[in-house]
């Protein structure tokens, strides 16, 4: 099929460092991968575009802002999508638009009307209610209000969890939504790095047992918990691999614990460093803290997988269910320091939980990859494709 791939969330840019840019970028070159045809339309970044494309279309970025300026900028955005990018899509003849939906997102619903195709939307969290929670929003009314539109005349919406499909559902019950969750790129992870040769060039210490986070430093991701963790050990070490708005916060808890010796930051690193890191470790945590809204589903978990490194992780969400209920990693009550600590120490320490980590790794490569994920979405999609109701969409009316 004929595929245009649309974003118009001014923070994930193409290229990008963001998990959310990765993640855009895979499942676009995996819908090439298997043999479609792939149009991008999406906010350009810094470096080269994706060259294995029929066509990229990647506007600047109308510079930053913050506060209700950002909000009223990112609705500027979304008309200057929908003025510019009608034409080119329209030529391209999609037989489905899949839009990653963003805050203000109307713009898939409006051309899809124009080109006469199916309207796929991609939910990764319910963005008004996530923004409202987390930066709060002056335009939240208006937000919540096309949120709902564009959820409810999407052809289908697939959710990335269970838990993102049950709140599309109490959103808008008559929805059709599949859940197809988030993967890994698994070719970066084929070969993996020797283990003394990335502990050197991450300039981490050669003889103690390091526990590695890679992630972006956000509260919700609860890597606070894992300091206080190897806090309460002889000597493990923690790597921190990754950047965000805490970070200073968390110096200070390891300054105050007195770990700060045994605290890592190792910044941003690219999927390559993302490997080499994982390869030095002897554990990789996910320890999120209790949250009755969690939803995601964390690529950190699908990397740590397909590296073969024994994984740590709070029973939340989905986090259960892609560790197989406990049998590819150990699974942990969410925000419990202690009982962290402890799996941690038993991962590293058994001979068990390393088999169980090679098993899980031929497993994440095998089942886990982008392309698996994209003929999941292609499966779900073809049956709307063609269908006179596939450009029925209120919003553009």
């Amino acid at each position: 099929m004929r595929i245009t791939v649309l974003c118009t969330d001014l923070g994930i840019r193409i290229p990008g460092d963001k998990g959310a840019s990765m993640h855009l970028r895979a499942i676009t070159e995996a819908f090439a991968a298997i043999g479609h045809e792939v149009q991008l339309v999406a906010v350009a970044g810094h470096g080269d575009a994706p060259t294995s494309l029929a066509d990229v279309r990647l506007l600047p970025h109308p510079g930053r802002a913050e506060g209700l300026q950002r909000e009223v900028n990112k609705l500027a955005f979304v008309d200057h999508v929908v003025a510019e990018m009608t034409a080119p899509i329209c030529e391209f003849q999609p037989d489905v638009i899949y839009e990653r939906l963003s805050l203000f997102g109307v713009a898939g619903v409006h051309i899809a009307a124009r080109a006469a195709c199916a309207h796929a939307l991609e939910v990764n969290s319910l963005l008004a209610e996530e923004e409202t929670e987390w930066r709060g929003l002056h335009l939240s009314t208006l937000a919540a209000t096309l949120e709902r539109q564009v959820l409810e005349q999407a052809d289908l919406t697939i959710a990335v969890s269970d838990e993102v499909a049950a709140k599309i559902a109490r959103v808008t019950p008559l929805s059709r939504s599949t859940v197809v969750p988030n993967g890994v790129e698994v070719e970066r992870f084929r070969t993996m790095p020797n283990r003394d040769a990335a502990r050197r060039a991450l300039a981490l210490p050669a003889a103690e047992h390091v526990a590695c986070f890679v992630g972006a430093l956000r509260p919700w991701h609860g890597v606070d918990l894992a300091i206080r963790a190897i806090a309460d050990t002889e000597a493990m070490q923690l790597a921190i691999a990754g950047d965000g708005p805490i970070r200073v916060e968390l110096a200070a808890l390891a300054a105050d614990l007195g770990v700060t010796h045994r605290v890592h930051f190792l910044g941003h690193l690219d999927h390559a460093g993302v490997a080499s890191c994982l390869a030095a470790c002897d554990v990789a945590v996910a320890p999120y803290p209790l949250s009755e809204s969690f939803s995601f589903s964390p690529l950190k978990l699908y990397e740590y997988l397909a590296a073969g490194i024994p994984v740590v992780a709070s029973r939340i969400g989905q986090i259960g269910d892609v560790l197989d209920q406990g049998r590819w990693g150990a699974l942990v009550p969410p925000g419990d320091v202690p009982a962290l600590r402890d799996a941690m120490m038993t991962a590293i320490a058994s001979p068990a939980a390393r088999q169980r980590a090679a098993a899980a790794r031929e497993y994440a490569l095998q089942h886990h990859g982008w392309t698996h994920r994209a003929r999941q979405i292609t499966d779900a999609v073809s049956p709307f494709i063609g269908r006179p109701e596939g450009a029925n969409h209120a919003l553009a009316r």
